[in-house]
């Protein structure tokens, strides 16, 4: 079993990597004077590097000696993951001025950047234990908070934009932020099931991909039709 999964586990890691930095990499070479798609493709090298972060300690561990003679490097990759992440929906706030051609509103920019300020503070917190084999339900739930409010103010302005320039995206990425959010800090919902927190992620990982996934496929369907 053990070499089974020392096999499929670093093609898998590894696939998945190189897919999300190609994903990046085509969003930024292929939309010319579109800061927009840029900006798609910054979100995808963000998620890129916050997964890299957390998947290569555990990729190390599994070829070593396993996950819990490695809790250091793992730690250091639950830390980063979770700093990395928030960024990403700093991003995605981003793109949502940039699609909307919208004039900043100072209020809603400041109450963004002080809850991203707020979890990278609790996230810095050695209450969590991330170098523990199970990190703290309690600081999960705290850092989800800022993050959780984050999540909202996202899934009320995309959706409200969407619906009003009947942007047909943008009415399903608030979809895409809700489930991910929901599943970012699967401790919280699952403490100690291991089984559950793994599915967690896997549904977190795929949230957060699909949101990109929408950018990449709008960005492919107007570079085939400029073709014409």
């Amino acid at each position: 079993m053990q070499i089974v999964q020392r096999i499929i586990v670093p093609i898998t890691y590894i696939s998945y990597l190189t897919i999300i930095f190609l994903i990046g990499r085509y969003m930024h070479t292929n939309s010319p004077g579109n800061w927009y798609y840029k900006v798609f493709g910054n979100l995808s090298y963000c998620l890129g590097i916050a997964d890299a972060i957390y998947l290569i300690p555990r990729l190390y561990a599994i070829l070593t000696t396993g996950i819990e003679d490695n809790l250091k490097v793992i730690g250091w990759g639950r830390l980063g993951y979770s700093i990395t992440i928030t960024l990403f929906f700093i991003v995605l706030y981003n793109a949502y001025n940039i699609r909307f051609h919208k004039k900043r509103n100072k209020r809603l920019d400041y109450t963004i950047y002080i809850l991203s300020f707020i979890r990278i503070f609790i996230c810095l917190l050695p209450g969590n234990d991330w170098f523990e084999l199970n990190t703290s339900k309690t600081y999960a739930i705290i850092r989800l908070i800022p993050l959780g409010l984050m999540g909202l103010l996202l899934i009320m302005v995309t959706f409200l934009h969407g619906r009003n320039f009947n942007d047909k995206k943008y009415k399903i990425v608030p979809v895409g932020i809700f489930f991910s959010i929901l599943f970012l800090e699967p401790i919280a919902l699952v403490p100690g099931d291991q089984n559950k927190i793994f599915i967690f992620t896997i549904l977190r990982t795929i949230s957060l991909l699909w949101i990109i996934i929408l950018g990449y496929k709008e960005l492919r369907e107007k570079n085939v039709l400029s073709r014409y």
